[in-house]
């Protein structure tokens, strides 16, 4: 009898162990980007051969469920070269004139206004430490880690945004060593999500990974794979194939 209790109880921690590893974040999330050679200009304009060559994850979940109508869903994209990570977004937006960008103050509150947000976890262990950065469509920016209000950890970011009459593009580059990582993480996979925060008409949070009702939970971000190196870009390439394997549970 004792030994069948043993042995029941070595197998429920060994199944323990096996789901806290096998679903360390949200099911179906997963993107591939590539390690580039060029990298984008930080200037809010989506003309850089590296996002005409590779497909954008396309997103629009509200966190607390459900999805945003389509004209206010939003494309991302991202690469990497051996020191930064290169993200852009486009965020669709019908009312562009209504856009909220009350906050004037760096670190304070900016994701009250209309925003992207950009969550990181480099252990890919679905726990902290995590980086959050939040950039209003006026490129005031917020960033912490992992949720604090001591707002201590200061990256050396460069961001640049852009309004249009039915989109805001925002674009960002991230050091590597501002996130702890010591070397070039090719082959690695990080935890990540995009996010955003919708003030036109209401107030919305919606997100790629769909983390419930904070974004700040990142068991519940998406897999991020950094890809294979790009030797040479052109206009007219396609990288859906390096982007990866997308998915998605809309």
């Amino acid at each position: 009898m004792l030994r069948t209790i043993l042995l029941m109880t070595i197998g429920l921690v060994f199944a323990s162990m096996f789901v806290t590893v096998g679903f360390a974040h949200e099911p179906g999330y997963e993107i591939t980007i590539p390690q580039i050679t060029v990298p984008p200009i930080i200037d809010g304009i989506l003309n850089d051969a590296v996002w005409r060559a590779i497909d954008p994850v396309e997103w629009g979940n509200i966190n607390t469920g459900g999805e945003v109508d389509r004209d206010q869903f939003s494309r991302s994209w991202a690469a990497y070269d051996d020191k930064f990570i290169y993200v852009a977004f486009e965020n669709l937006e019908p009312d562009t004139a209504s856009l909220t960008t009350d906050q004037k103050i760096r670190d304070i509150d900016v994701w009250k206004d209309d925003a992207g947000e950009l969550f990181i976890e480099p252990n890919n262990v679905g726990a902290e430490p995590y980086f959050q950065i939040v950039i209003n469509a006026e490129n005031l920016t917020y960033d912490d880690e992992n949720g604090g209000a001591k707002r201590v950890w200061d990256p050396h970011l460069e961001s640049a945004t852009q309004v249009h009459n039915d989109r805001w593009i925002l674009e960002m580059k991230i050091p590597f060593e501002d996130l702890g990582a010591d070397k070039t993480p090719n082959g690695e996979i990080w935890g990540w999500n995009f996010n955003r925060h919708i003030m036109t008409n209401a107030s919305i949070w919606t997100g790629w990974a769909t983390t419930g009702p904070s974004f700040h939970t990142p068991q519940r971000f998406g897999d991020l794979i950094f890809g294979n190196i790009i030797t040479s870009v052109r206009s007219s390439d396609r990288l859906a194939g390096t982007w990866g394997n997308i998915k998605s549970i809309w």
